[in-house]
């Protein structure tokens, strides 16, 4: 037969499990959204840099803004949608060419510029709803 003290030593043991249980659930979550605030916040910034890359390539079409192009695109392409990976690859293509040639076509390369922009803006939106990537 169990006693009172024996029903209250159940109980007590089976509200300790439930509490440790939660505990360590409530750790992995908080470890879980770290992870995920950091990774969109360095996906962001690499969306950052490459845009800015671009820019700064357009303007001075010198050697150094052109290797800071080329690993900006690299960067992005570690958090980019494939999507966007690709149309990066594409305006990266399509500005080294650019540059090469008597620089006209401006207009061209502000609507990629624009379009791929506009691209990241709406991946970054949806990653911060769904909180994945």
């Amino acid at each position: 037969q169990m006693t009172i003290d024996d029903i209250l030593t159940i109980i007590s043991l089976v509200i300790a499990f439930l509490s440790a249980c939660v505990s360590f659930y409530a750790v992995h979550q908080a470890r879980k959204t770290a992870l995920t605030g950091t990774y969109f916040s360095e996906m962001a910034h690499a969306y950052s840099e490459y845009l800015r890359c671009v820019s700064e390539f357009a303007f001075r079409r010198d050697v150094s803004s052109r290797d800071a192009l080329a690993a900006a695109l690299y960067r992005l392409q570690l958090f980019a949608s494939s999507e966007i990976s690709w149309d990066a690859q594409q305006l990266y293509v399509f500005l080294i060419d650019w540059a090469a040639s008597n620089p006209t076509g401006a207009l061209s390369l502000d609507e990629q510029v624009n379009s791929l922009g506009a691209k990241m803006r709406n991946h970054l939106t949806q990653a911060r709803k769904r909180g994945r990537f």
